[in-house]
């Protein structure tokens, strides 16, 4: 039989186990989150000029020059949101 000391430690371990899981799980998530800030602080810019289509758009990418200064080496196509069945090309660093 367990003594009433043996029982307090399997409940104190047990305990710590589960404080143990938390905490990792905690430092988990915010390991994610920061990841999310760093993609969303990226710098962008977007263009002048509206394309057609997207295969337009994507024809155009790699030769648009920037407006503004910067080391712009991505593009990507996006739907505009100011003209129905326009595109518009967004340049990243």
């Amino acid at each position: 039989m367990d003594t009433e000391r043996s029982i307090i430690q399997k409940a104190t371990g047990r305990v710590r186990a589960g404080a143990i899981m938390v905490a990792a799980g905690m430092l988990a998530f915010g390991g994610l989150m920061t990841t999310g800030l760093a993609t969303s602080n990226a710098d962008t810019i977007q263009t002048e000029g509206t394309y057609p289509s997207n295969e337009a758009c994507r024809d155009a990418g790699p030769g648009v020059k920037a407006t503004t200064p910067g080391n712009w080496t991505n593009f990507v196509c996006v739907p505009d949101r100011t003209a129905a069945g326009q595109w518009r090309l967004v340049l990243a660093n």
